[in-house]
């Protein structure tokens, strides 16, 4: 039978590990509505993969702004258009900076850097939205449009010769995507994307885009919210994968201007 001092440890352990994995980066808001979750995972096994599904549902039990842990981050969900007005529109300036996550900022941008929509805030994420704000103003802008003009006028040429005048159903996104692809590289390396929607870059490109997006959303990676996931090897593979091949294509367009 176990001793009084091996059970006294033992709770002690047990204690102190369900406290841990219910802790978070952000102490609980007070007065805020809180999600009732599970150890470790949080509010993550809810939510599943239909967030805004969910947070739906939540809001109706819980009101519109609420607070939930995924894993040991804490989250604030606002629900109604006056809520989020409130928070991200009244007070913009306490929310200037950005989350980091593990897989998308640590794995697939450790060495290429991050976005301007992606980067914490600091120094430099302030010269480079200052650099931005400047390209995108209305004399900037202007001097774009016969860029614009072309390229938005070959789609459309494009999308009218492939659908025989509309007569034959065809997914606009391709042309779109090329439009929108072609104009960035034109303005910011001097590269035109050559030929039809079927251009191999062009499909690498947003293919590979479009992959990591997807590693910053909430419901993809796990890793980003539970530490213990990222010991599992096999969790960054993908990552890595499309890290490189974005690289490759990032080496690509420097070299050639």
């Amino acid at each position: 039978m176990a001793s009084p001092v091996v059970i006294g440890v033992a709770a002690l352990v047990i204690f102190f590990v369900v406290r841990y994995l219910n802790s978070s980066d952000i102490p609980k808001i007070k007065n805020l509505p809180e999600i009732p979750g599970v150890p470790l995972f949080g509010n993550l096994l809810q939510l599943g993969t239909s967030h805004a599904l969910v947070a739906q549902k939540w809001a109706k039990q819980y009101g519109p702004v609420f607070q939930t842990r995924l894993g040991n981050r804490r989250i604030v969900f606002a629900n109604t258009f006056d809520s989020v007005k409130h928070i991200w529109v009244t007070n913009q300036s306490a929310l200037i900076s950005r989350p980091t996550l593990h897989t998308f900022h640590t794995v697939v941008s450790s060495s290429s850097g991050f976005t301007i929509g992606t980067s914490p805030w600091d120094p430099s994420c302030k010269e480079r939205r200052k650099a931005a704000a400047t390209a995108l103003n209305r004399p900037a802008v202007q001097s774009y449009m016969p860029f614009i003009d072309f390229e938005s006028t070959r789609s459309i040429k494009e999308m009218l010769a492939d659908s025989k005048d509309g007569t034959v159903d065809v997914d606009p996104n391709p042309y779109f995507q090329r439009y929108a692809l072609s104009t960035s590289l034109t303005l910011n390396y001097g590269i035109q994307i050559e030929g039809s929607i079927d251009n191999e870059m062009l499909k690498e490109i947003t293919h590979v885009e479009r992959e990591i997006s997807n590693f910053r959303s909430t419901s993809n990676n796990w890793q980003d919210y539970i530490p213990l996931m990222r010991l599992w090897p096999t969790n960054n593979v993908k990552p890595l994968e499309y890290k490189k091949r974005r690289t490759a294509y990032m080496t690509k367009l420097l070299n050639m201007l």
